[in-house]
């Protein structure tokens, strides 16, 4: 599997995560490493630390970085690199996630020899959904639909129609399973996305009226939220957000380039 290189800012915010937590029961009365029944348990602490590591490892593979081959000496130091891998974790799964959306959203249904060119229950399984049975339905439906249906061939549709659908992907369960609530939530993402040109916007907006009405079950959206839609589509673009994000496009290209992918 090729390594997913998530961005490196985001890997920091786990680290400082981490060094505030660690310093936070270590040093300004946390109660979590107070606990008097841990009683010096070392073998399992030495089980629970080889463990670790070699969890450690498959992640950074996976990440791109080197693994730390030494076990943890303390409860202390074994919590702190738990919270480490547990946070990269997430930005992985996030990772992995967009990835499956956007091949979804912009690649044909299937493959030549005719499987599908991104399995559902793939994506399913990455969802804040995966373990509630009802909102996971409602996930795999919007996967679902969007795999049958024709590829998008604008990027900036593919754009917008991945947005909304990740929105969903990443949505608690309680909120997928809330007609309203999800509503919000892609209205929400829509939003937050680049506005895609003038004369892609209606196709755009049409789409993400399309994934709404997957998702909440019904056959046709209400007027006021088409509208919320059309207009959500159409919110400007920061310009400060957009030269951060070309430049970062670039500096991504280049990366990929020199790892060879």
């Amino acid at each position: 599997m090729e390594p997913l290189h998530p961005q490196t800012n985001d890997i920091v915010k786990c680290n400082l995560g981490v060094i505030y937590h660690f310093i936070n029961n270590m040093y300004l009365g946390g109660t979590y490493y107070q606990n008097k029944n841990f009683k010096g348990n070392t073998m399992r602490l030495e089980d629970l630390a080889v463990r670790l590591v070699a969890v450690e490892a498959k992640v950074a593979s996976l990440a791109g970085y080197g693994a730390n081959p030494d076990l943890a000496k303390s409860l202390e130091e074994l919590d702190a690199r738990l919270g480490l891998l547990e946070c990269t974790v997430e930005i992985l799964v996030t990772a992995k996630t967009q990835e499956h959306i956007d091949a979804i959203v912009a690649a044909p249904a299937a493959t030549t020899d005719g499987t599908p060119a991104v399995l559902v229950d793939a994506v399913v399984a990455l969802s804040a959904s995966a373990d509630h049975a009802e909102a996971a339905d409602i996930v795999a439906d919007v996967i679902t639909a969007q795999v049958e249906a024709e590829p998008v061939a604008h990027e900036e549709v593919a754009d917008i129609v991945a947005a909304a659908v990740q929105a969903i992907v990443t949505a608690s369960p309680e909120v997928v399973v809330d007609p309203i609530a999800i509503t919000a939530a892609v209205v929400q993402a829509v939003t937050d996305a680049p506005a895609p040109a003038p004369e892609v916007a209606q196709a755009a907006a049409d789409a993400v009226v399309e994934v709404i009405a997957t998702v909440t079950g019904v056959d046709t959206v209400a007027p006021e939220i088409v509208q919320q839609v059309a207009d959500a589509v159409a919110v400007p673009a920061d310009p400060a957000l957009n030269a951060i994000e070309t430049r970062l496009d670039i500096a991504e290209a280049k990366i990929d380039s020199l790892l060879g992918k």
